[in-house]
């Protein structure tokens, strides 16, 4: 039973990352584990601190700042203070900041300071201080700000504006929780960041702040998503395939977050059977008009890959790559040859699936060429070795989309293209991967939200279809501890 703890009427609001495509993988994309590094509990305040990334989220480090204020700007540099007119630019470079020392940089009677040069689709003005330190390889920019500040920009930058408002509620509840979940420590603690502005944990300051955005956010005003009285790491996406495919989709291994992130499907595809892959198929090319996206672009896609002699090296080397960085999720074996030798065959001969998750997602596949076997486990390993950046895919509603690094989802089959009578055995001369949905698969569907707003479902409906839980108020935790 969803539980909602606030005094009066509730309301919520929720977002969606599909259709902002060049941050389209966001919270998305990001295995929870790698930068996460646990730290003594933190003060439950209301504030959370951002590392700011720098154009094009390429690094956490910047050569140089163009700062801006619509108010005095406040420049404070270890006990130093100078005062900026409004509107004037403020130009920091690394040579003046030495060893140890913090800038930090506050706009008067609450001014918003624009960061100029940091590429973003707004115009990236921030509320809040920003603090500025130095490192070895360049600037590092720390945004700190109220949570309901920060969420502000984290909806419109997540989901589009436009969507229904119970859909926006639910997107802010769920950004929230996130929120909270990663104020319980730092993932950069050198800098003491909860989290960065990236699709690694929720893109922010991408979009401007939108009326509906904003209501949102103060209509769920301190309302996060809780299981057994703990907050849930409340995973979003952009559309699923029809089913969702739970924390499973993160590690096999069970955890605590099966129990409130829901994994739906059917038994029969996670059999690895032949009967299980071609009922997997049949639903992949028909699809169910049950299916809440059924009518959105992204519920099936297409991608036509040929491989020729230049997109078979590309591959190959990005699997050894990938087997250096993440060993035990890319083996390469062979009998007699060493790893590196892979990187120098000529031809793929198969490209199978190992396994899949009863949502029918691809949890492991085999690559195989004329002297190598290369395991890959994983969605999102899997997303990394097939995708292939510039390449065009083809979407339900017959647009192309551009590829970025990763396959838009591990949902798919492959059917398989011979050089010669289509025998197994023979090189492939094309793959084509049949998808659906885009994203990791865990948690809420963005476009679900919005569909199921379009249905008349309430923000609290929406997060009880994808979450086990319950709502309650910040305050309420807070009191817990």
């Amino acid at each position: 039973m969803w539980v909602i703890i606030v005094v009066g009427v509730y309301r919520c609001s929720a977002y969606i990352s599909d259709f902002e495509e060049d941050t389209a993988d966001k919270v998305e994309e990001s295995e929870p584990e790698s930068k996460e590094e646990d730290t003594t509990d933190l003060p439950p305040d209301d504030k959370v601190r951002i590392l700011i990334m720098n154009q094009g989220y390429q690094s956490i480090y910047h050569t140089e700042l163009v700062i801006e204020c619509n108010e005095e700007m406040e420049i404070d540099q270890d006990g130093k203070i100078s005062i900026f007119p409004a509107h004037s630019e403020y130009v920091l470079t690394q040579n003046q900041l030495e060893g140890d020392q913090r800038i930090c940089i506050t706009g008067k009677n609450n001014g918003r300071l624009q960061l100029k040069n940091i590429g973003r689709n707004s115009s990236a003005q921030y509320r809040g201080k920003l603090e500025c330190f130095s490192a070895a390889e360049g600037i590092v920019v720390v945004n700190e700000l109220l949570v309901e500040e920060y969420l502000y920009s984290v909806v419109p930058s997540e989901m589009p504006s436009s969507y229904p408002e119970e859909a926006l509620k639910a997107q802010a509840v769920s950004a929230r929780t996130y929120t909270y979940f990663h104020k319980q420590r730092y993932a950069y603690p050198e800098w003491e960041a909860h989290m960065d502005d990236s699709t690694a944990f929720q893109v922010y300051m991408n979009c401007e702040e939108t009326p509906s955005a904003v209501r949102a956010v103060d209509e769920t005003r301190d309302q996060v998503l809780t299981y057994e009285g703990a907050l849930v790491e409340s995973f979003y996406y952009s559309t699923s395939s029809g089913y969702n495919g739970g924390a499973a989709v993160w590690n096999d291994t069970p955890s605590a977050a099966d129990a409130y992130l829901i994994e739906s499907g059917e038994e029969l595809y996670a059999a690895n059977s032949e009967e299980g892959e071609q009922a997997y198929r049949q639903y992949i090319d028909n699809g169910n008009e049950t299916d809440v996206e059924y009518h959105e672009a992204w519920y099936r896609w297409n991608y036509n890959r040929t491989l020729d002699d230049n997109a078979v090296r590309n591959l190959l080397q990005k699997l050894y790559a990938l087997s250096k960085t993440q060993p035990q999720k890319v083996r390469i074996r062979s009998k007699y040859l060493s790893s590196d030798q892979l990187t120098k065959e000529k031809g793929i001969c198969d490209i199978r699936i190992l396994s899949r998750r009863k949502s029918g997602m691809v949890a492991g596949i085999m690559i195989e060429t004329e002297h190598f076997k290369v395991s890959v486990m994983t969605q999102h390993v899997i997303r990394q070795a097939l995708g292939c950046a510039q390449d065009t895919i083809t979407r339900k509603d017959g647009s192309s989309y551009t590829m970025g690094e990763l396959l838009p989802s591990a949902y798919f089959y492959i059917e398989k293209i011979y050089d010669k009578n289509g025998e197994k055995g023979d090189t492939l001369e094309q793959i084509m991967i049949h998808g659906a949905g885009y994203g990791h698969g865990c948690g809420m569907s963005q476009n679900g939200a919005k569909g199921l707003a379009e249905r008349g479902l309430t923000a609290a409906e929406i997060l009880a279809y994808y979450y086990n839980g319950e709502i309650k108020a910040v305050d309420a935790l807070k009191t817990a501890d």
